[in-house]
Protein backbone atom coordinates (compact mmCIF):
# COMPACT_ATOMS: atom_id res chain seq x y z
CA UNK A 1 0.00 0.00 0.00
CA UNK A 2 1.45 3.39 -0.98
CA UNK A 3 1.85 6.32 1.35
CA UNK A 4 -1.20 8.15 -0.10
CA UNK A 5 -3.55 5.17 0.39
CA UNK A 6 -2.22 4.59 3.90
CA UNK A 7 -3.03 8.18 4.76
CA UNK A 8 -6.58 7.91 3.36
CA UNK A 9 -7.28 4.55 5.04
CA UNK A 10 -5.84 5.77 8.33
CA UNK A 11 -7.90 8.94 8.21
CA UNK A 12 -10.98 6.90 7.35
CA UNK A 13 -10.38 4.60 10.30
CA UNK A 14 -9.96 7.53 12.67
CA UNK A 15 -13.02 9.22 11.19
CA UNK A 16 -15.04 6.03 11.50
CA UNK A 17 -13.92 5.54 15.08
CA UNK A 18 -14.77 9.12 15.91
CA UNK A 19 -18.17 8.80 14.27
CA UNK A 20 -18.89 5.56 16.11
CA UNK A 21 -17.72 7.07 19.36
CA UNK A 22 -19.86 10.12 18.78
CA UNK A 23 -22.93 7.97 18.13
CA UNK A 24 -22.19 5.82 21.15
CA UNK A 25 -21.96 8.97 23.28
CA UNK A 26 -24.95 10.66 21.66
CA UNK A 27 -27.63 9.06 23.84
CA UNK A 28 -25.75 9.80 27.06
CA UNK A 29 -25.01 13.37 26.05
CA UNK A 30 -28.60 13.98 24.94
CA UNK A 31 -30.28 12.55 28.02
CA UNK A 32 -27.95 14.00 30.64
CA UNK A 33 -29.83 16.80 32.38
CA UNK A 34 -32.84 16.21 30.11
CA UNK A 35 -36.36 14.96 30.93
CA UNK A 36 -38.12 11.96 29.41
CA UNK A 37 -41.90 12.23 29.40
CA UNK A 38 -44.01 9.06 29.44
CA UNK A 39 -47.48 9.73 28.04
CA UNK A 40 -50.08 7.15 29.10
CA UNK A 41 -53.09 6.80 26.81
CA UNK A 42 -55.50 6.25 29.73
CA UNK A 43 -56.55 7.95 32.95
CA UNK A 44 -54.70 7.70 36.24
CA UNK A 45 -57.14 5.39 38.02
CA UNK A 46 -56.71 2.11 36.15
CA UNK A 47 -54.14 -0.51 35.30
CA UNK A 48 -52.39 1.57 32.64
CA UNK A 49 -51.99 4.43 35.07
CA UNK A 50 -50.50 2.12 37.69
CA UNK A 51 -48.04 0.49 35.30
CA UNK A 52 -47.07 3.87 33.87
CA UNK A 53 -46.23 5.34 37.28
CA UNK A 54 -44.42 2.20 38.44
CA UNK A 55 -42.36 2.04 35.25
CA UNK A 56 -41.53 5.75 35.31
CA UNK A 57 -40.19 5.46 38.84
CA UNK A 58 -37.31 3.19 37.73
CA UNK A 59 -36.83 3.72 34.00
CA UNK A 60 -34.66 6.84 34.16
CA UNK A 61 -31.77 5.26 36.05
CA UNK A 62 -31.13 2.85 33.17
CA UNK A 63 -31.28 5.39 30.34
CA UNK A 64 -27.77 6.68 29.49
CA UNK A 65 -27.28 10.06 31.17
CA UNK A 66 -29.92 9.22 33.81
CA UNK A 67 -32.55 11.79 32.79
CA UNK A 68 -35.47 12.84 34.94
CA UNK A 69 -38.67 10.93 34.07
CA UNK A 70 -42.21 12.21 34.48
CA UNK A 71 -45.49 10.42 33.70
CA UNK A 72 -48.38 12.27 32.06
CA UNK A 73 -51.85 10.83 31.48
CA UNK A 74 -53.34 11.67 28.09
CA UNK A 75 -56.62 9.71 27.77
CA UNK A 76 -59.26 10.11 25.09
CA UNK A 77 -60.86 8.61 21.98
CA UNK A 78 -60.48 5.02 23.13
CA UNK A 79 -56.74 5.46 23.58
CA UNK A 80 -56.10 6.87 20.11
CA UNK A 81 -55.73 10.50 21.18
CA UNK A 82 -52.31 9.95 22.75
CA UNK A 83 -50.93 7.79 19.93
CA UNK A 84 -52.17 10.17 17.21
CA UNK A 85 -50.48 13.02 19.06
CA UNK A 86 -47.24 11.12 19.67
CA UNK A 87 -47.02 10.08 16.03
CA UNK A 88 -47.71 13.48 14.49
CA UNK A 89 -46.93 16.19 17.06
CA UNK A 90 -44.59 14.97 19.81
CA UNK A 91 -40.84 15.67 19.59
CA UNK A 92 -39.01 12.99 17.59
CA UNK A 93 -35.78 13.27 19.59
CA UNK A 94 -36.30 10.48 22.14
CA UNK A 95 -37.55 12.73 24.94
CA UNK A 96 -41.11 11.37 24.61
CA UNK A 97 -42.36 7.80 24.85
CA UNK A 98 -45.93 6.58 24.83
CA UNK A 99 -47.79 3.85 26.68
CA UNK A 100 -50.82 3.08 24.50
CA UNK A 101 -53.85 0.92 25.11
CA UNK A 102 -53.59 -2.69 23.99
CA UNK A 103 -55.81 -1.90 20.98
CA UNK A 104 -53.18 0.38 19.45
CA UNK A 105 -52.60 -1.95 16.48
CA UNK A 106 -56.09 -3.41 16.01
CA UNK A 107 -57.54 0.11 15.99
CA UNK A 108 -55.64 0.71 12.77
CA UNK A 109 -57.98 -1.82 11.16
CA UNK A 110 -61.14 -1.48 13.22
CA UNK A 111 -61.22 2.31 13.69
CA UNK A 112 -59.41 3.41 10.57
CA UNK A 113 -61.19 6.77 10.30
CA UNK A 114 -59.93 7.83 13.75
CA UNK A 115 -56.35 6.66 13.28
CA UNK A 116 -53.60 9.05 12.22
CA UNK A 117 -50.65 6.74 12.74
CA UNK A 118 -49.07 3.59 11.35
CA UNK A 119 -48.33 1.15 14.17
CA UNK A 120 -45.61 -0.54 12.11
CA UNK A 121 -43.63 2.72 12.04
CA UNK A 122 -43.67 3.28 15.79
CA UNK A 123 -40.40 2.42 17.55
CA UNK A 124 -41.51 -0.31 19.95
CA UNK A 125 -39.48 -0.21 23.16
CA UNK A 126 -40.95 -3.21 24.98
CA UNK A 127 -44.00 -4.70 26.67
CA UNK A 128 -44.52 -5.27 30.39
CA UNK A 129 -47.45 -7.68 30.24
CA UNK A 130 -48.65 -10.26 27.73
CA UNK A 131 -52.25 -9.59 28.63
CA UNK A 132 -54.61 -12.56 28.78
CA UNK A 133 -58.08 -11.08 28.48
CA UNK A 134 -61.00 -12.59 30.36
CA UNK A 135 -64.78 -12.52 30.36
CA UNK A 136 -65.99 -12.64 33.95
CA UNK A 137 -68.90 -11.99 36.30
CA UNK A 138 -69.07 -10.95 39.94
CA UNK A 139 -69.37 -13.78 42.45
CA UNK A 140 -73.03 -12.93 43.20
CA UNK A 141 -74.10 -13.28 39.56
CA UNK A 142 -76.19 -16.28 38.51
CA UNK A 143 -73.97 -16.53 35.44
CA UNK A 144 -71.05 -18.56 36.75
CA UNK A 145 -70.00 -20.51 33.64
CA UNK A 146 -70.00 -20.13 29.86
CA UNK A 147 -72.99 -22.50 29.79
CA UNK A 148 -74.92 -20.12 32.06
CA UNK A 149 -74.00 -17.21 29.78
CA UNK A 150 -75.59 -19.04 26.85
CA UNK A 151 -78.85 -19.53 28.75
CA UNK A 152 -79.50 -16.20 30.47
CA UNK A 153 -79.12 -12.53 29.60
CA UNK A 154 -76.23 -11.15 31.65
CA UNK A 155 -75.64 -7.42 32.12
CA UNK A 156 -72.02 -6.52 31.39
CA UNK A 157 -70.33 -3.15 31.96
CA UNK A 158 -68.35 -1.43 29.21
CA UNK A 159 -66.97 1.97 28.28
CA UNK A 160 -67.68 2.64 24.59
CA UNK A 161 -68.23 0.72 21.38
CA UNK A 162 -64.67 1.39 20.27
CA UNK A 163 -63.20 -0.36 23.31
CA UNK A 164 -61.94 -3.96 23.40
CA UNK A 165 -64.41 -4.55 26.24
CA UNK A 166 -67.41 -4.04 23.97
CA UNK A 167 -65.78 -5.69 20.95
CA UNK A 168 -64.86 -8.91 22.74
CA UNK A 169 -68.19 -9.27 24.53
CA UNK A 170 -70.01 -8.84 21.22
CA UNK A 171 -67.72 -11.38 19.56
CA UNK A 172 -68.66 -13.87 22.31
CA UNK A 173 -72.33 -13.25 21.53
CA UNK A 174 -71.88 -13.63 17.78
CA UNK A 175 -69.48 -16.57 17.73
CA UNK A 176 -69.92 -18.43 21.02
CA UNK A 177 -73.68 -18.09 21.54
CA UNK A 178 -73.64 -16.03 24.75
CA UNK A 179 -76.44 -13.61 25.67
CA UNK A 180 -74.53 -10.67 27.14
CA UNK A 181 -76.07 -7.23 27.18
CA UNK A 182 -73.44 -4.48 27.28
CA UNK A 183 -74.26 -1.40 29.35
CA UNK A 184 -71.96 1.37 28.12
CA UNK A 185 -70.58 4.45 29.85
CA UNK A 186 -68.48 2.86 32.59
CA UNK A 187 -64.81 3.86 32.57
CA UNK A 188 -61.95 2.70 34.79
CA UNK A 189 -62.81 2.60 38.46
CA UNK A 190 -66.47 3.44 37.71
CA UNK A 191 -66.85 0.05 36.05
CA UNK A 192 -65.42 -1.73 39.10
CA UNK A 193 -67.75 0.19 41.40
CA UNK A 194 -70.75 -0.65 39.22
CA UNK A 195 -69.85 -4.34 39.45
CA UNK A 196 -69.53 -4.15 43.24
CA UNK A 197 -72.90 -2.39 43.55
CA UNK A 198 -74.64 -4.86 41.26
CA UNK A 199 -75.49 -2.33 38.56
CA UNK A 200 -73.87 -4.76 36.13
CA UNK A 201 -72.85 -8.38 36.64
CA UNK A 202 -69.45 -8.44 35.02
CA UNK A 203 -67.21 -7.23 32.21
CA UNK A 204 -64.22 -8.02 30.01
CA UNK A 205 -60.68 -7.19 31.05
CA UNK A 206 -57.35 -8.63 32.03
CA UNK A 207 -57.03 -9.97 35.54
CA UNK A 208 -53.96 -7.76 35.89
CA UNK A 209 -56.02 -4.65 35.19
CA UNK A 210 -58.50 -5.34 37.96
CA UNK A 211 -55.76 -6.37 40.37
CA UNK A 212 -54.15 -2.98 39.79
CA UNK A 213 -57.41 -1.05 39.93
CA UNK A 214 -59.13 -2.93 42.78
CA UNK A 215 -56.45 -4.66 44.90
CA UNK A 216 -58.93 -5.03 47.78
CA UNK A 217 -60.85 -7.56 45.69
CA UNK A 218 -57.89 -9.93 45.78
CA UNK A 219 -56.65 -9.36 49.33
CA UNK A 220 -55.32 -12.47 51.09
CA UNK A 221 -55.47 -14.52 47.90
CA UNK A 222 -59.19 -14.09 47.34
CA UNK A 223 -60.78 -13.96 43.90
CA UNK A 224 -64.41 -12.72 43.85
CA UNK A 225 -64.82 -13.31 40.11
CA UNK A 226 -66.42 -16.07 38.09
CA UNK A 227 -64.10 -16.30 35.10
CA UNK A 228 -66.06 -17.62 32.14
CA UNK A 229 -63.62 -17.51 29.21
CA UNK A 230 -59.95 -16.71 28.64
CA UNK A 231 -58.82 -15.30 25.30
CA UNK A 232 -55.79 -17.51 24.80
CA UNK A 233 -54.47 -20.27 22.55
CA UNK A 234 -54.32 -22.66 25.49
CA UNK A 235 -55.36 -22.65 29.12
CA UNK A 236 -52.98 -20.75 31.37
CA UNK A 237 -51.45 -22.30 34.49
CA UNK A 238 -53.32 -19.79 36.62
CA UNK A 239 -56.70 -20.74 35.11
CA UNK A 240 -56.51 -24.45 34.23
CA UNK A 241 -60.29 -24.97 34.46
CA UNK A 242 -61.37 -22.00 32.35
CA UNK A 243 -62.03 -22.73 28.64
CA UNK A 244 -60.34 -20.64 25.95
CA UNK A 245 -62.00 -18.90 23.05
CA UNK A 246 -60.07 -21.20 20.70
CA UNK A 247 -61.57 -24.27 22.41
CA UNK A 248 -65.06 -22.86 22.18
CA UNK A 249 -64.87 -21.55 18.61
CA UNK A 250 -66.88 -23.68 16.19
CA UNK A 251 -64.97 -23.14 12.95
CA UNK A 252 -61.44 -22.37 11.78
CA UNK A 253 -62.68 -18.99 10.56
CA UNK A 254 -63.97 -18.19 14.05
CA UNK A 255 -60.66 -19.26 15.56
CA UNK A 256 -58.91 -16.85 13.17
CA UNK A 257 -61.00 -14.01 14.57
CA UNK A 258 -60.00 -14.78 18.15
CA UNK A 259 -56.34 -15.25 17.22
CA UNK A 260 -56.39 -11.79 15.67
CA UNK A 261 -57.70 -10.34 18.92
CA UNK A 262 -55.02 -12.26 20.85
CA UNK A 263 -52.22 -10.50 19.00
CA UNK A 264 -53.06 -7.52 21.19
CA UNK A 265 -51.44 -9.34 24.10
CA UNK A 266 -47.96 -8.15 23.10
CA UNK A 267 -49.15 -4.54 23.27
CA UNK A 268 -50.86 -5.12 26.62
CA UNK A 269 -48.61 -2.72 28.58
CA UNK A 270 -46.31 -1.64 25.81
CA UNK A 271 -44.07 1.40 25.35
CA UNK A 272 -43.08 3.07 22.10
CA UNK A 273 -41.09 6.03 20.84
CA UNK A 274 -42.44 8.10 17.93
CA UNK A 275 -41.13 7.50 14.41
CA UNK A 276 -38.05 9.51 13.47
CA UNK A 277 -36.19 9.08 16.77
CA UNK A 278 -32.47 8.44 16.07
CA UNK A 279 -31.75 4.70 16.07
CA UNK A 280 -29.06 4.99 18.76
CA UNK A 281 -31.56 6.58 21.14
CA UNK A 282 -34.21 3.98 20.29
CA UNK A 283 -31.71 1.25 21.14
CA UNK A 284 -30.78 3.03 24.38
CA UNK A 285 -34.47 3.26 25.34
CA UNK A 286 -34.99 -0.42 24.51
CA UNK A 287 -32.05 -1.66 26.53
CA UNK A 288 -33.05 0.59 29.44
CA UNK A 289 -36.52 -0.97 29.28
CA UNK A 290 -35.01 -4.47 29.40
CA UNK A 291 -32.95 -3.55 32.47
CA UNK A 292 -35.94 -1.94 34.19
CA UNK A 293 -37.88 -5.20 33.82
CA UNK A 294 -35.14 -6.90 35.89
CA UNK A 295 -34.88 -4.18 38.54
CA UNK A 296 -35.57 -5.70 41.97
CA UNK A 297 -37.32 -2.59 43.21
CA UNK A 298 -39.60 -2.46 40.17
CA UNK A 299 -40.41 -6.16 40.43
CA UNK A 300 -41.17 -5.80 44.16
CA UNK A 301 -43.51 -2.86 43.48
CA UNK A 302 -45.41 -4.88 40.89
CA UNK A 303 -45.64 -7.93 43.13
CA UNK A 304 -46.86 -5.87 46.10
CA UNK A 305 -49.82 -4.94 43.92
CA UNK A 306 -50.46 -8.67 43.38
CA UNK A 307 -49.39 -8.33 39.74
CA UNK A 308 -46.92 -10.15 37.51
CA UNK A 309 -44.51 -9.13 34.79
CA UNK A 310 -44.64 -11.11 31.53
CA UNK A 311 -42.35 -9.07 29.35
CA UNK A 312 -41.37 -8.79 25.69
CA UNK A 313 -38.52 -6.92 24.07
CA UNK A 314 -39.11 -4.10 21.62
CA UNK A 315 -38.01 -6.37 18.81
CA UNK A 316 -40.61 -9.00 19.77
CA UNK A 317 -43.38 -6.41 19.96
CA UNK A 318 -42.39 -5.10 16.53
CA UNK A 319 -42.80 -8.58 15.01
CA UNK A 320 -46.22 -9.07 16.62
CA UNK A 321 -47.49 -5.67 15.46
CA UNK A 322 -46.24 -6.28 11.92
CA UNK A 323 -48.00 -9.66 11.89
CA UNK A 324 -51.26 -8.16 13.12
CA UNK A 325 -51.23 -5.34 10.59
CA UNK A 326 -50.56 -7.84 7.77
CA UNK A 327 -53.72 -9.84 8.62
CA UNK A 328 -55.58 -10.74 5.40
CA UNK A 329 -58.21 -8.11 4.49
CA UNK A 330 -61.01 -10.69 4.38
CA UNK A 331 -60.39 -11.60 8.04
CA UNK A 332 -60.40 -7.94 9.08
CA UNK A 333 -63.56 -7.32 7.06
CA UNK A 334 -65.36 -10.15 8.86
CA UNK A 335 -64.28 -8.92 12.29
CA UNK A 336 -65.51 -5.41 11.51
CA UNK A 337 -68.86 -6.82 10.42
CA UNK A 338 -69.15 -8.96 13.56
CA UNK A 339 -68.53 -6.11 16.00
CA UNK A 340 -70.56 -3.50 14.16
Amino acid sequence: MNKYLKTIVGAGMVSGMSLFGGNAMAASEFYKGNTVKIYVGAGAGGGYGFFGRAFGKFYGKYIPGKPNVIVINKPGAGGTKMTNWAYNVAPKDGSVVGMPLMTVATNQHLRAKKIKYDATKLNWIGNMERSISLLFTWHTSKTKTIEDARKRVTQMGGSGKSSPIYQNIILANRLLGTKFNVVLGYKGADRALAIEKGEVEGSFSTLQNFRAMTPHWFKDGRNPLNILIQNANERTKELPNVPTTIELAKTDADKEVFRYMMLQSLTGRSVFAPPGVPSKRVNALRRAFDKTMKDKGFIALIERANLKLTTNTGEEVTKAVNKLISTPPEVVKRIKKLIK
